[in-house]
């Protein structure tokens, strides 16, 4: 009769640990926590300090039974360790180990108990690479752990406890029921948190497809701004070869129309450095027939142009503002193009012998609200939202010339897989709402 009065107490106790559970996956700071893929030492200890406090509840509303406080802190602090890693695990277990043990520093399992809850949090933090990589049967593996957790609280209380008479007369009473009720509350906590996971992972997968078309409307908005002025400079350069080198014109055309349809038609996220170089290539082709004699490039380029793959439509603009502002006279217009790789990185500068950048200009590339300068200001947009801290930009101005210069990784970021992987993680919730309908 105790026994079964005191399964009915750890099952409401249980129920009221996990209802706290439920409600706080739904708080937006917790779900910011757990939606990080690399979690930070500030964050581990904030998940550590959370679950202590729900272990310390569940001992503020524990049973007072035979000299001891009958609870289940077992689930609150041995999932810290399995959800949240090693940090947050061991951080909670002795978060609330220490309260266990100062809430009734005279009770005759005070200490055992502290320890014990402890532990709990190392089980779970030592489990917790285990336990992510499991992909079956992870309920036993939890009934698993939770019976491991209370045989080893079971055995500190044994050896710790006195009078020993009184320590073993409890862990008979109390030992089979919490390993009933906390095995199947950590089973049950387990699912909240997985529910919570495939939320996040959804909303992961959607802030991601979210990006990818901002870049492609991006890239879209590029393509719109390529200026007019210089389509109908090549048409009147066309115009006048036809009277004086119809066969230069007939080659200028060609290369006009394979210069816009590149332009116009990529639909790819990423292009090799050989396809961006022959875009630049045919934009200063054009230009040069306009400028006869007027524009010198140098290139420092590696051999192996196919390696880098790098977004479309990035070193044109800054080659064309090269060229445009980078004169040291009206017929003297001199631009070095500089490539470079390592094993990892791709480092990329363009140079000009202008006057600089006015001081005013400068500013208004950095504001987004600004119309003017938008072929440098889109360049250095686009490339921090493809790589993020990974792509450092610089515009250095002299009296004597500019550079703009930035570095890329080699291997570009995963692009295109978002839309895909959210529409089988909805499947998947879907299924897995599908299958808990009765009938």
């Amino acid at each position: 009769m105790i026994q079964d009065n005191l399964l009915i107490y750890l099952l409401t106790n249980a129920g009221l640990l996990l209802l706290a559970a439920t409600v706080l996956t739904e708080l937006r700071p917790l779900r910011a926590i757990l939606k990080q893929q690399d979690r930070s030492v500030p964050n581990q200890l904030l998940l550590g300090l959370l679950f202590g406090l729900l272990s310390i509840a569940s001992t503020y509303t524990g049973l007072s039974f035979q000299g001891a406080i009958v609870n289940t802190r077992t689930i609150s602090t041995l999932a810290a360790g399995l959800v949240g890693g090693p940090l947050t695990g061991i951080s909670a277990g002795v978060i609330s180990g220490l309260h266990r043990y100062f809430y009734h520093p005279g009770g005759f399992t005070s200490l055992a108990c502290g320890l014990g809850t402890a532990s709990f949090g190392v089980l779970g933090a030592v489990c917790h690479r285990w336990f992510a990589a499991l992909t079956a049967r992870r309920a036993l593996a939890l009934v698993g752990l939770t019976v491991a957790a209370e045989l080893i609280q079971c055995g500190i209380i044994l050896v710790l406890a006195r009078p020993f008479a009184e320590a073993a007369a409890l862990e008979q009473a109390i030992l089979l029921p919490k390993i009933a009720v906390n095995s199947l509350g950590l089973v049950i906590f387990n699912a909240v948190m997985d529910r919570m996971n495939r939320s996040l992972r959804i909303e992961l997968l959607e802030q991601q497809h979210q990006v990818e078309l901002r870049q492609q409307a991006e890239l879209r908005a590029l393509q719109s701004q390529i200026n007019p002025h210089f389509l109908f400079n090549a048409l009147n350069t066309i115009s006048a070869l036809c009277l004086t080198d119809p066969d230069r014109a007939r080659e200028t055309i060609l290369v006009l129309a394979n210069y816009f349809r590149q332009t116009l038609s990529i639909n790819e996220p990423f292009v090799t450095l050989e396809q961006e170089l022959e875009n630049v290539d045919n934009y200063l082709f054009l230009t040069e027939a306009r400028f006869e004699n007027a524009i010198h490039v140098t290139r420092e380029l590696p051999d192996d142009r196919k390696r880098l793959r790098l977004p479309p439509l990035i070193l044109q603009p800054i080659v064309e503002n090269a060229v445009r502002h980078g004169g040291v006279a009206v017929d003297d217009r001199r631009v070095h193009i500089g490539i470079r790789q390592d094993g990892e990185r791709a480092y990329i500068q363009v140079s000009d012998q202008g006057r600089g950048f006015p001081p005013e200009v400068l500013k208004k590339l950095q504001d987004p609200n600004d119309p003017a300068y938008t072929g440098l200001f889109n360049v250095r947009k686009r490339l921090r939202s493809i790589y993020g801290d990974q792509c450092p930009f610089t515009i250095q101005s002299t009296p004597a010339g500019s550079t703009v210069a930035f570095s890329i990784p080699l291997t570009p970021p995963v692009q295109g897989t978002a839309s895909a992987q959210r529409r089988d993680a909805l499947c998947a919730s879907q299924s897995l709402t599908m299958k808990n309908i009765p009938g």
